[in-house]
């Protein structure tokens, strides 16, 4: 059985974790402005968010799914469609979603979610940025004013998955990684908030992006290779290689996939 905790980071930004004491624990943040309100995921198990979301705010609500896995477009996404909340992904993840992992809701319950697409709240503009790497059209999502970036699993969360099926090759995903640092580099009090924050024992931040950036380039030139690991997915044993630098503890990743 999990459990739904709510956390308030500020007055105008919320954590919503979702918990079963033992393999599943994940973020959803939810954005509060003075004329609307924005929800970043919407978590695995639970069917009790829309009413916490409802708890918190009763300001107009959209809903933004970073990437297509489940544990961040799950159960609670039926109550946000039937209460006709707008829910947006991206085309290459909608397609994600249905095909390789079996989305139980309709193409037709998402929007498409597209590069540079913003959301006003009052106080707050959130920007859309894709992403590709963890999955094809993984998006973070840029608060430019408070220098906030909601990175769900786009950059990992202090540990990296690019191992499993549906990531793109290392190479492709490093240039659009280089993009985003370089962009972020204007933003030296940036704060990077994940998709799985208890992964790391810190606040990850500007130097986060630059480790994981560093690394990729490590593990491209051969110079970190890591260490020989196996996990089960999906039934199956999946074999990869794990790597850490600085801030980024397990960037795990696919040999075969550079």
């Amino acid at each position: 059985m999990t459990k739904l905790i709510t956390g308030q980071i500020q007055y105008n930004l919320f954590q919503l974790n979702e918990t079963d004491g033992a393999h599943l624990n994940v973020d959803a943040y939810l954005l509060t402005g003075t004329k609307a309100a924005l929800l970043i995921d919407t978590l695995q198990e639970t069917e009790e968010l829309y009413e916490r979301v409802r708890s918190i705010t009763d300001k107009p609500l959209e809903a933004v799914i970073s990437h297509g896995h489940p544990d961040h477009a799950g159960k609670g996404l039926k109550q946000f469609h039937e209460a006709g909340v707008k829910i947006w992904m991206t085309e290459e993840d909608i397609r994600l979603y249905k095909e390789l992992f079996g989305g139980e809701y309709p193409e037709e319950w998402f929007s498409e979610l597209k590069d540079g697409q913003t959301f006003d709240l009052g106080g707050q503009v959130i920007e859309t940025i894709l992403l590709p790497g963890h999955t094809p059209g993984s998006a973070v999502f840029f608060d430019e004013k408070q220098q906030r970036l909601y990175s769900s699993d786009a950059a990992g969360s202090g540990q990296f998955w690019m191992q499993i099926p549906g990531c793109i090759p290392l190479h492709e995903y490093r240039e659009h990684l280089a993009s985003l640092v370089s962009r972020m580099d204007r933003y030296p009090k940036l704060r990077v908030y994940p998709g799985h924050r208890w992964q790391s024992d810190t606040q990850l931040n500007l130097q986060y992006l630059h480790d994981t950036l560093d690394l990729t380039d490590m593990i491209l030139e051969g110079k970190d290779q890591g260490k020989d690991l196996v996990m089960p997915f999906h039934g199956e044993p999946l074999h990869y290689r794990e790597c850490s630098y600085g801030m980024m503890k397990g960037y795990c990743y696919n040999p075969g996939n550079l």
